[in-house]
């Protein structure tokens, strides 16, 4: 009888041996039920699911009362991404079974990858209840009460299933993300390193920790680990991408080395042969544009992105727009109520968004994330759409010599001197590649919060280099009456403050002419706070851009030092389109003169944002219709050129 020599030859870790065996049992006798679950299983761990899946089916058919091969057949299902089919085959296995906790934790995964998180908990609980030390199960409850966005009862089951199972390095790099964001930044740098002492080939765990360091400003450090991740698994492209990114911070880095290091990206992913396009002309005459982000929320990106879709002209443009969002807000609504079609995409593969983009026939696809999370970069190297184009979200390249444009202007990308850096051509629009709409729930201009002359930045801490806070410090010492309030998420951890405060301390600036704010969760409050700053101080060379754009509505006056590069000259771009070139500096010394000229003089908070409103910087209609115009004349010369 084979079946226990195939057994034994799984127990003995000799996959060849028990496929032989499996197949020459098929192959002798055909209904052995089985034989076909362990080939199925052989060829499932191998990865060959769509071969795997005849050998289930095979399986259910001869032993259609056996609850194991429905969940069997259900895993695999779910490997394919039928998540439809593999509810339907586990359902059956747990009906089939009196009490299976495997089996509530798979269907639980199938109706998590469905999107119903609450089902997909109520498995889990089921499971755990079958089973209370269900180490898995408890973690998996974890995750699917994490994207929830319920933080503390996830919080809960990842330590529940530490308890039982001490060795669960996945629960502890997952504890890392929640103490992350909760700005516990030094409770996640441990928490990720004890799941690299567990594990320390774990690729989730290991990236992790680079994006804490690199939120604590430990730029070396953050390379580093994102490099190992890349050693551990060179085919996954996000972490490339967050290695990009944390080199976008870093002010050591040359254009030429910056841009080298973004062309690696492209050259490891523009593997594929581009397929061509059958351009028909249509009965609207319209263009189609999509527009593909993970930010379509209250997010940075949505400030600059909203006015465009609301004013996008519907009888020349049909707008489709994919979002790789896991959950939405009412930005979120807002921005579906514009587009014409909207598809949610963070469940679907590479693969599959590339095929519903070239089914939308879309003329010209933009990407508003760069090398930021959750991109869908590996889909414009694969050309889903004739014209490609990167916008908005990121600051640099994105190294794909299939990615046709890069929207900038001649501020924040001099011609002559930035083009080289780029694999992309830059398309340049007149009046600013950046249109700032103010979100509705920012507060009315009130009185300054009676204190001291204060100086502030909201922007991201990453952003915060050894030559900022040498500007800032001499700024400083200049103004000895004066103080610097710190806003960033990355603030609520001690140790990023004690860091800050001994750097400033090292130049002369005491503890006590220092304030730290981390993360506000009421964005009404968080504009507040501008109440109690004099004047906005930009970082360099990484400039910030929604921050400086709500300084300005907030009547707040902006210092902006202007780079050697396109990080750099942000700021130099945002103050001019919004008619305040004066407040761009050349070098530091002007910088620390316009932000003592702006302290002793400073303009009235309503006349600055009134400024705002009436700039180009707010302007929709001639930002879009500028943008519209340039859509049209690349897709004009996209059909010169391909006949």
């Amino acid at each position: 009888m084979s079946i226990p020599k195939i057994r034994a030859a799984l127990e003995a870790g000799d996959l060849a041996t028990a496929e032989r065996l499996a197949r020459e049992t098929i192959e002798s006798n055909a209904e052995d039920a089985l034989a076909h679950a362990y080939l199925g299983s052989i060829l499932a761990g191998r990865g060959e699911a769509s071969d795997a899946l005849a050998h289930y089916r095979a399986a259910v058919a001869l032993r259609p009362n056996e609850a194991v091969f429905h969940n069997e057949l259900g895993n695999a299902l779910a490997r394919v991404g039928d998540f439809d089919a593999a509810e339907k085959s586990l359902r059956e296995a747990a009906r089939l079974s009196d009490a299976s906790p495997e089996i509530n934790n798979n269907l639980g995964n199938i109706l998590r990858g469905l999107g119903r998180h609450a089902e997909a908990a109520e498995q889990y609980r089921e499971a755990l209840r079958l089973r209370p030390d269900y180490s898995e199960a408890q973690t998996n409850l974890g995750v699917v009460l994490q994207e929830a966005d319920d933080f503390t009862a996830a919080r809960a089951a990842y330590e529940a299933a530490i308890a039982t199972d001490p060795s669960n390095a996945f629960a502890y790099t997952h504890l890392g993300l929640i103490a992350a964001r909760e700005g516990h930044l030094s409770e996640a740098e441990t928490l990720h390193r004890k799941a690299l002492e567990i594990a320390p080939d774990a690729v989730a765990a290991q990236a992790n920790l680079g994006i804490v360091l690199k939120d604590q400003g430990r730029l070396k450090d953050a390379r580093a680990a994102y490099a190992r991740a890349m050693e551990l698994d060179p085919h996954d492209a996000g972490l490339h991408s967050n290695l990009l990114l944390a080199q976008c911070f870093d002010p050591a880095m040359s254009e030429k080395s910056l841009y080298a290091a973004h062309r690696t990206y492209g050259e490891r992913r523009e593997i594929n042969r581009a397929a061509p396009f059958e351009i028909a002309p249509r009965e609207d005459g319209r263009l189609r544009i999509g527009y593909v982000s993970p930010d379509f929320y209250a997010h940075s990106v949505a400030s600059f992105v909203e006015s465009v879709l609301a004013a996008h002209d519907r009888s020349r443009f049909h707008i489709t727009c994919y979002s790789n969002l896991l959950r939405g807000d009412n930005v979120t609504a807002r921005l579906q109520s514009m587009a014409e079609v909207w598809h949610d995409t963070v469940s679907a593969s590479d693969a599959e968004l590339f095929d519903r983009i070239r089914a939308d026939g879309i003329d010209i696809l933009v990407d508003l994330s760069g090398h930021t999370a959750n991109n869908r970069l590996p889909v414009f190297a694969r050309r889903a759409a004739p014209v490609q184009i990167s916008w908005i979200g990121y600051p640099a390249t994105t190294g794909l010599t299939r990615m046709d444009y890069r929207i900038t202007d001649e501020w924040a990308d001099p011609e002559g001197s930035s083009d080289q850096w780029h694999s992309e051509d830059l398309l340049r629009l007149d009046g600013g590649f950046l249109c700032y709409q103010a979100p509705p729930d920012a507060p009315d201009l009130d009185a300054r919060v009676d204190g001291p002359l204060t100086f502030g930045s909201f922007n991201n801490a990453s952003k915060i280099s050894e030559s900022v806070i040498d500007l800032w410090a001499e700024l400083l010492r200049q103004e000895p009456e004066s103080r610097l309030l710190l806003k960033s998420r990355q603030l609520a951890d001690e140790d990023v403050c004690k860091r800050l405060r001994d750097a400033f301390q090292a130049k002369g600036v005491v503890e006590g002419r220092l304030a730290f704010r981390g993360r506000i969760a009421s964005r009404t409050d968080h504009f507040a706070l501008y109440r109690s700053v004099d004047v906005a101080l930009d970082t360099c060379p990484y400039n910030g851009t929604t921050t400086t754009c709500e300084a300005l509505w907030m009547g707040v006056p902006v210092v902006a030092l202007r780079g050697e590069r396109h990080a750099a000259r942000v700021g130099a771009s945002l103050l001019s389109a919004a008619g305040r070139p004066e407040w761009i500096a050349e070098t530091p010394q002007d910088y620390v003169e316009i932000a003592r000229t702006l302290a002793g003089a400073r303009p009235p908070r309503a006349h600055v944002r009134d400024a705002l409103a009436a700039s180009r910087l707010m302007d929709a209609g001639r930002h879009v219709s500028e943008l519209e115009n340039a859509y049209r004349n690349i897709w004009a010369r996209y059909l010169e050129a391909n006949g």
